[in-house]
């Protein structure tokens, strides 16, 4: 009913490899996972279908990352919920476009670049070095079969792939890169004077019959900002918590129960040589794949090392490291015809070739780990954690049911809901549409519903889950309208905003009489004599050198080079109301270094290379049979 688990995602390889690692099985519910419900289905694109689970944690990937941004958390109405939720979606359509194109083209991914890839990642070494039982663990843990996450790494690889190579295709002529590095790095001589707003300040006098019809003409400036207090039920599982009573003889029953999940079961260790068949091929395909294992087999029946015979013929690219080794494998794990030898066999013992969905396997059972159940005593706080944890989720659906009837069939009142419930109402402190600093009042969606229509109609909210898991149901308590200030409260302030407004208008005027001299022909000492302000005179500038501020910078930048000798002049008005009088003497092109030439191929190729692709993807758009359920959304 609540979603309690958030994942964290990034790119597409490394969504395909570290992203399966550290995501819980649990994410996607237990009954979803075992198959136990039907796979729903948000996009179907040229026939291949996206499932909801896909979108939802695409949703919830770029949602973290948003989050991260923001130090955590993201502010309440920063971010439009829809839009994110139908870029997710249009992030996976585009997706899959691509990965047909890819297919389409003939772009493949071998075997031993996917090992190589997944040796690389650190998570499944040691010591800096590859290590198969980890990797074996690591999928065991995710309830994840190594062919399955094979294919998803080599399907990022796929469109990595493809998606770059397309990208450094694009065009780029010798002669737009010279120009670019001329324009980028384009030194300029120039000369500023600043006039201060601050400076005009003392001549501005502000009448109390100014101050006073600004008041009446701006008044929706000086308001208090509308805010309410709320009353509320918050079913928090902390609190339930510490209604769970336990017993001894809970325990022991609970125990023997579960005993399954405290019972480490039988695991075989083996070694393996696969001879891969291809789906499709041929008979003569798969006479030659019969004939060299029984060939391998029958070098090991003669006495020559299996782990040898494996890294000369097995086609598993982890046989070069690791000889064969699969580690030990238990029941479920390996394809079912594969795990009906391997547990028929005593150790030592070598297969003759099983016919998989892979191909061929000759498998070798190196050792055994007889099943074994941990006792009570050693897992006591283990059983009892999982013991209090699931009455305490029983007890917080059919609280969180009887909190969703009681405050839907009572919306004029939460006493009802508290009742049944046997929450306390408690009530905020006055806030803002900006929100509290904490409690309740200061998450994003309490905030959104707070201020809603329906709440402030005196109905009772629909259930807000919270990110931690905790549950609310809000009404309105108590509520102020946006209201005037008086004048004689904010007098200081329109006085202020006046001052500034008339220092603002002067540095400006001074400002424009200088320019209008200068564009005249007077020099520049004669054009500024006796005004406020500092001068900085032929001062060099690139457009990162950072000396001026930004907006002056972009303004020189913009100038049209002097002719003729005659330098170019120009004013701007900033927005802390200085003004800035600049005039252009000259430009220089940019040296074209050789490093400066190369870090310009590389941008510009980036740059050109994401539009071509760009091109690429609304040209498969547009072909594409792209259908859309917004009912599964």
């Amino acid at each position: 009913m609540l979603q309690k688990i958030r994942d964290k995602a990034t790119g597409w390889l490394a969504y395909a490899i570290i992203i399966l690692i550290s995501i819980p099985f649990a994410l996607w519910g237990l009954n979803e996972y075992f198959g136990g419900a039907p796979t729903q289905v948000v996009a179907e694109v040229n026939g291949v279908e996206i499932p909801a689970r896909a979108y939802q944690q695409e949703f919830q990937q770029q949602r973290q990352q948003l989050a991260q941004m923001f130090g955590g958390r993201i502010p309440s109405g920063a971010v439009d919920e829809d839009m994110m939720r139908e870029n997710a979606l249009q992030t996976l359509i585009r997706r899959e476009l691509v990965a047909q194109m890819a297919k389409e083209k003939g772009f493949r991914i071998s075997p031993s670049a996917v090992a190589s890839e997944i040796r690389a990642v650190p998570g499944f070494q040691r010591d800096g070095v590859f290590d198969p039982e980890r990797y074996r663990q690591i999928m065991e843990a995710q309830r994840r079969s190594p062919a399955e996450f094979e294919a998803r790494v080599a399907q990022a690889m796929l469109l990595e792939q493809f998606q770059s190579g397309y990208q450094r295709s694009a065009f780029l002529p010798e002669a737009m890169v010279e120009d670019f590095v001329r324009l980028r790095h384009e030194r300029r001589q120039v000369s500023v004077h600043r006039f201060p707003a601050e400076a005009y300040a003392e001549r501005v006098q502000v009448s109390e019959e100014e101050i006073a019809a600004y008041y009446a003409e701006h008044g929706e400036q000086f308001q208090t900002p509308e805010r309410l207090r709320l009353a509320y039920l918050l079913l928090d599982d902390a609190t339930l918590a510490e209604q769970v009573s336990v017993t001894e003889a809970d325990l022991r029953r609970e125990y023997e129960q579960r005993s399954d999940l405290f019972t480490q079961p039988e695991e075989r260790r083996a070694s393996h040589i696969l001879i891969r068949i291809e789906p499709g091929a041929d008979a003569d395909a798969q006479a030659a794949a019969e004939a060299r294992a029984r060939e391998a087999r029958a070098r090991i029946e003669a006495g020559e090392d299996f782990a040898e015979v494996a890294r000369a013929v097995s086609d598993d690219p982890m046989a070069e490291t690791a000889g064969g080794d699969l580690g030990y494998i238990a029941r479920g794990d390996v394809d079912p015809t594969l795990e009906g030898v391997l547990f028929t066999m005593r150790v030592g013992d070598v297969s003759q070739p099983v016919r998989t969905g892979l191909g061929l396997q000759i498998i070798k059972l190196t050792a055994i780990e007889p099943s074994r159940r941990e006792p009570f005593e050693a897992v006591r706080d283990e059983v009892e954690a999982e013991f209090r944890s699931r009455r305490v989720e029983g007890l917080h659906i059919e609280l969180t049911e009887r909190l969703l009837t009681e405050s839907f069939e009572q919306p004029g009142t939460l006493q009802p809901a508290a009742e049944a419930t046997g929450l306390s109402i408690a009530y905020t402190d006055w806030f803002t549409r900006q929100g509290a600093a904490e409690g309740i009042a200061s998450e994003p969606e309490v905030l959104r519903v707070a201020f809603s229509q329906e709440v402030r109609q005196g109905r009772n909210s629909d259930l807000i889950d919270l990110p931690d898991g905790r549950v609310v149901v809000v009404r309105l308590h108590e509520y102020e309208p946006a209201a005037p200030r008086p004048l004689e409260e904010v007098a200081e302030e329109i006085r202020l905003q006046l001052v500034w407004e008339e220092s603002r208008r002067l540095a400006e005027a001074d400002g424009a009489r200088a320019l209008e001299a200068l564009q005249a022909g007077s020099d520049w000492a004669q054009s500024l004599a006796g005004l406020p302000g500092e001068s900085t005179t032929e001062l060099w500038v690139t457009r990162d050198s950072g000396e001026l501020p930004g907006a002056v910078t972009s303004r020189v930048f913009t100038l049209n080079r002097p002719a003729n000798d005659r330098p170019v002049f120009s004013g701007l008005s900033l927005r802390d109301g200085d003004y800035v009088l600049v005039a252009l003497y000259a430009s220089e092109p940019g040296e074209l270094r050789p490093e400066r030439m190369n870090e310009a191929r590389q941008q510009l190729a980036n740059l050109y290379g994401g539009l071509e692709f760009e091109a690429l993807y609304q040209a498969l758009e547009a072909r594409a049979k792209i259908r859309i359920f917004r009912e599964n959304l």
